[in-house]
C-alpha cells in the first residue's frame, strides 16, 4: 500500500530531472521548462512542487497525473518513480507484469477481430485507402478497432512488440477525438521506453519516423530492405544504447519526422547525436507525413532517392571495390 509521506515525497520529487531519466524531451526556460515537441506544454515549480499546464488544451496537474496521462503509468508506478521507493517485491512485480500482458493480449485479440467484422468494416476503409494499407500488412502487425465505451471513445489498436515478440505498448489512435484532447492514447502499464520498430538488422539501412502507422507503411512499401523507427509519443525518445546501435551498426540513418515546429526540433536533436544521419523529410506540398504523402508519392522510391541523396549507395560501392572514400 502507497502511504500519504510516499505520495507526498513523490510530489514534491524533482519532476524535470525524473523526466529526462525516462526519456521526456524537455528545455529549460529560465527556471521552467517546457516539452519540446509541444512549447504550449510547461513544468513550472510552485510552492515546493512541480506542475505542469498544457496551455492549448487547457490541461493542469502535478508530476503524477503527467505520468499517468502521458507516459502511460499507473497511480502505483507514477508514485514509485517520483519518490524512488520501489515498495514491491520482484515477485509482485512480475505479476503485474504477467496480468497486464494476459489482458492485453486479449485486448488486442478482440480488436483484430472487431476491426473484421462488420462493425469494423469502417476503420478497416480508412486503414486500407487513407493510410495505404492492404489486409496482410494489418494482420501481420496485428492492427485492430475497438467500438466505443463507458472508457474510451472508438479507436484503433496499435500493438508494439519487441524483439522477442512479447506484447510491450498498446497505443489508441481515437477516431473522433475532442478537440482539446489529442488523438493519441497509451494503455496503462505500458512500456513508453521502446519504440517501435521493424527490420532493424546490422549493416542496413534505417529510416526514423514519428507515428507507428508511418512506420508500419514503410515497412509494408520496402519490404526488408531497409529497417525502420518510430519514435512514437512525447515520452519516447532513442536511449543511449539504441543511439550508439544506429551509429556503429547501421550505414545510414533517413531521418523523416513530421514538417512541423515539433518534428524539426526532434530532427535537430537527432541529427546531433547520429554521426551517419541524412535528414530527409516528405517533399513540401505532399503533407507532413508518409501517412500523408503516400497517394501523390511512391514511398519506396521517395526511401530509394533519400539513400542516394545521403551516400549510401556510393559508401556501398565503395567498401565493395576496395576503395577509400
Amino acid at each position: 500500500m502507497i502511504s500519504k509521506d510516499q505520495i507526498e515525497t513523490a510530489k514534491h520529487a524533482n519532476l524535470p530531472s525524473i523526466l529526462d531519466k525516462i526519456g521526456v524531451n524537455i528545455i529549460a526556460e529560465g527556471n521552467s521548462f517546457y516539452l519540446h515537441e509541444h512549447d504550449s506544454l510547461k513544468f513550472f515549480k510552485k510552492e515546493g512542487i512541480w506542475l505542469y499546464k498544457w496551455w492549448s488544451r487547457g490541461e493542469v496537474g502535478d508530476g503524477i497525473q503527467y505520468l499517468m496521462k502521458h507516459c502511460g503509468k499507473n497511480f502505483r508506478e507514477a508514485v514509485e518513480l517520483l519518490s524512488g521507493h520501489i515498495g514491491m517485491a520482484r515477485s509482485n512485480q512480475s505479476e503485474r507484469l504477467k496480468f497486464w500482458m494476459n489482458k492485453s493480449i486479449k485486448l488486442v485479440r478482440i480488436a483484430e477481430r472487431n476491426l473484421f467484422a462488420q462493425e469494423g468494416k469502417k476503420r478497416r476503409s480508412y486503414l486500407i485507402h487513407e493510410r495505404g494499407f492492404n489486409e496482410k500488412t494489418i494482420q501481420k502487425y496485428h492492427i485492430g478497432w475497438l467500438c466505443e465505451n463507458k472508457q474510451m471513445a472508438s479507436r484503433i489498436v496499435i500493438p508494439n512488440y519487441n524483439k522477442k515478440g512479447e506484447l510491450i505498448r498498446i497505443k489508441f489512435r481515437i477516431d473522433h477525438p475532442m478537440t482539446s484532447h489529442g488523438r493519441y492514447r497509451i494503455m496503462k502499464g505500458s512500456n513508453t521506453t521502446i519504440p517501435f520498430s521493424s527490420n532493424i538488422l546490422i549493416n542496413q539501412p534505417v529510416i526514423i519516423v514519428e507515428s507507428e502507422l508511418d512506420a508500419i507503411l514503410i515497412a509494408q512499401e520496402s519490404g526488408s530492405n531497409i529497417g525502420v523507427i518510430a519514435l512514437g509519443g512525447v515520452c519516447t525518445k532513442l536511449s543511449i544504447p539504441i543511439i550508439s546501435y544506429l551509429n556503429e551498426k547501421i550505414p545510414i540513418n533517413l531521418i523523416s519526422l513530421d514538417n512541423d515546429k515539433a518534428g524539426q526540433i526532434s530532427t535537430s536533436n537527432l541529427m546531433k547525436k547520429l554521426k551517419n544521419a541524412y535528414n530527409w523529410p516528405i517533399p513540401e506540398g505532399y503533407g507532413k507525413d508518409p501517412g500523408e504523402a503516400y497517394k501523390k508519392l511512391e514511398i519506396k522510391n521517395w526511401i530509394f532517392e533519400g539513400l542516394k541523396k545521403g551516400g549510401y549507395y556510393r559508401s556501398r560501392d565503395n567498401k565493395k571495390s576496395g576503395r577509400v572514400k
